[in-house]
């Protein structure tokens, strides 16, 4: 879990899913870079020039290792995380003030990139330009990838799933992973007590975003699982862990379909 603190040399960084080798070097962040890093720098370059303060700025490059400004703050990070359990959670990613300030970043966020129409369309996992419905963001919001300071969120970080999403879909995603929409012995892993209205914590999170149709986030909940799904193709797994993956995904779907009647009714 990353602190506030004052440090020299190379450390390593943890928090993020998508990137290892990731280390600060003073106010600096060096992350190894990708085919698709210059299409996420032309966003993060368009975030800082709009005023957008919730994502890292980039510093340069040198060779195959990007240079990006660090930000301080508490990043959630479990090392025992595995698909199927709980990651444990921070009492700031657990709590209802957190959760109401993530919808308030993530709508700053889809407000900052609403005009932003890129040159550079490499991205990770959706190397196209945005359709019609679409803008370009995150790609993988969760307290892993989020920077917390005085319990709240105030920054988004590891931008390398960045690519087009329908906002909806994006703030979907985010209800997965911040409510977090799992089972109650994985809420308990996450250090949930008592356990969570799962039904109430949605309704924050999509009032907080100003979700004018509310009853829109339940089937963008399955485009989001099903999106998810889609990218186990382009993981470095084999064909034994995709189909573990794949199996996983499923399981969460049927758990939606039992959670949909409760949020229909809270929403």
């Amino acid at each position: 879990m990353r602190k506030d603190t004052d440090l020299h040399g190379d450390v390593p960084l943890s928090g993020g899913r998508m990137t290892d080798g990731v280390v600060r070097r003073g106010h600096e962040v060096r992350r190894p870079m990708g085919p698709w890093s210059p299409a996420v720098h032309e966003l993060l370059r368009h975030l800082e020039a709009v005023g957008f303060g919730g994502a890292p700025r980039v510093l340069g490059t040198e060779g195959d290792t990007e240079v990006l400004s660090f930000l301080e703050g508490e990043v959630a990070s479990d090392p025992e995380w595995e698909p199927g359990r709980g990651a444990r959670l921070p009492s700031c990613a657990r709590s209802e003030e957190g959760l109401e300030a993530v919808g308030r970043l993530l709508a700053r966020l889809h407000r900052a990139v609403g005009g932003f129409v890129p040159s550079e369309t490499g991205y990770r996992f959706r190397p196209h330009p945005p359709g019609r419905k679409q803008i370009v963001s995150h790609g993988d919001l969760g307290p892993w990838n989020t920077v917390y300071r005085g319990g709240l969120p105030v920054a988004f970080i590891d931008w390398d799933a960045a690519g087009p999403a329908e906002p909806v879909t994006e703030l979907a995603a985010a209800a997965w992973a911040f409510l977090p929409i799992a089972r109650p012995g994985q809420l308990r892993e996450s250090g949930f007590d008592p356990l969570p209205d799962l039904a109430s914590r949605l309704r924050i999170l999509v009032d907080a975003y100003g979700l004018t149709d509310r009853l829109a986030i339940l089937p963008a909940l399955r485009r989001a699982k099903l999106e998810q799904a889609g990218q186990v193709a382009d993981w470095p797994i084999g064909p034994a862990d995709s189909a573990v993956s794949l199996e996983f995904f499923a399981t969460e779907l049927r758990f939606l379909e039992e959670l949909l009647p409760g949020f229909e009714r809270a929403l």
